[in-house]
């Protein structure tokens, strides 16, 4: 019998649903169109910490949530 996506290392649907309002949470405050590179590398930087065992999802918020800096004019 073949082994559940579960079995397999894939994520649970709670762990999705916590991972997107995590993701949505951290393009608002940095405001990056969902859509944008910058929002693909916020996802990639948000599934190796959650890879890495950092699961809390106030941490996950804190650690990728930061807004970016904008340039000062001259």
């Amino acid at each position: 019998m073949p082994k559940s996506i579960y079995d397999r290392g894939l994520l649970k649907p709670d762990e999705v649903a916590t991972l997107q309002r995590v993701f949505d949470e951290a393009c608002r405050r940095r405001q990056a169109h969902p859509e944008s590179v910058e929002a693909r590398e916020l996802a990639l930087t948000l599934l190796a910490l959650y890879n890495a065992g950092m699961v809390d999802e106030e941490m996950l918020t804190e650690a990728v949530g930061f807004r970016r800096l904008e340039p000062k004019s001259a």
